[in-house]
């Protein structure tokens, strides 16, 4: 079974407005609730993409009640962990006139020494994991310790494990060494203390973090498409050039479309192929909605793959 984890998920509420004008009354043209934080989006687009995954991570409060029931409404499984804080709602702002997006991210709650000891016993718990996604941000209370102790149980049950998280939460993270990470290119650029612009200078630094143990190295390039590193395996995935409505979800379907494909026992090539179709669809969608399926499978054949 694939688990993911998130261990700062937001309910999100996209707003659609015509036009931000100061000092004026804006009336809201539609409001849409979304259970969002990149695990739980990973887990979305699994579902959207006819696999099964579950949802970890802590939720409290109504909003976190609404957030659970969002998922369980779309078809994914979820064993959060309650907190006694409130989960964090996120406001994504959509102005017509102008097409801009405006994203207010909340801090989210504090998270006690007890609940981060309920949800790491609750990993130990599981018998049936066989892929681990870790993703995003980590809330108040919690230190990238958490990250690595769960990255060792994962690694004790024999799971895949892919950690797609920024900062020093990577910096910290990868010593514990995760079977994949998936950084996109600034985040990449950050841990390297250096701007990585070329794909020479990207596998250059792949390289060194391979040196680390870590096995495979996706990195994300907006419009680039992807560049895959591992040991063995140099590839370019380049994407067809379409409208984007939004890339919020995109780099999260990204990790989904791989995993999935890879837990189905396809070959590396397929696994990047689906990773680059379902993070170009999540981005022709408004807001934080990620991909659907026919147009995934629409992408799919413009997806060119070269070995570098």
């Amino acid at each position: 079974m694939i688990y993911t984890v998130t261990l700062n998920p937001a309910l999100d509420r996209l707003i659609v407005v015509e036009q931000l004008i100061a000092d004026e009354t804006i009336r809201v043209l539609s409001e849409t609730p979304y259970a969002a934080g990149k695990g739980i989006d990973a887990s979305r687009v699994i579902r959207r993409l006819g696999g099964q995954s579950v949802a970890l991570g802590f939720v409290g409060g109504y909003d976190g009640l609404k957030l659970e029931g969002l998922l369980i409404n779309a078809g994914v499984m979820a064993d959060f962990t309650k907190i006694s804080g409130e989960t964090r709602t996120n406001i994504i702002l959509h102005e017509q006139k102008t097409d801009q997006h405006y994203v207010i991210s909340a801090q989210g709650p504090q998270i006690s020494s007890n609940e981060i000891s309920h949800f790491y016993h609750n990993v130990k718990k599981i018998q049936d994991m066989t892929y681990m996604i870790l993703s995003g941000s980590l809330p108040r209370g919690v230190t990238p310790n958490l990250y690595g102790q769960v990255i060792l149980a994962g690694k004790k049950e024999g799971a895949f494990i892919v950690l797609d998280t920024d900062g020093e939460a990577l910096r910290e993270s990868i010593e514990y060494q995760p079977t994949c990470i998936k950084p996109n290119v600034t985040e990449l650029s950050r841990l390297a203390g250096r701007k990585l612009q070329t794909e020479s200078e990207i596998l250059s630094y792949c390289r060194i973090i391979h040196q680390k143990g870590i096995e495979y190295i996706l990195v994300s390039r907006g419009k680039d498409g992807l560049i895959l590193s591992s040991q063995q395996n140099k590839m370019k995935v380049t994407v067809p050039a379409l409208d984007v409505l939004s890339t919020v979800g995109a780099g999260d379907s990204v990790v989904g479309g791989f995993v999935l494909a890879h837990s189905q026992g396809k070959d590396l090539a397929d696994c990047v192929r689906l990773a680059a179709a379902a993070g170009t669809a999540t981005a022709r969608t408004p807001g934080t909605e990620v991909c659907h399926l026919k147009d995934v499978e629409a992408i799919l054949p413009k997806i060119r793959i070269s070995d570098l």
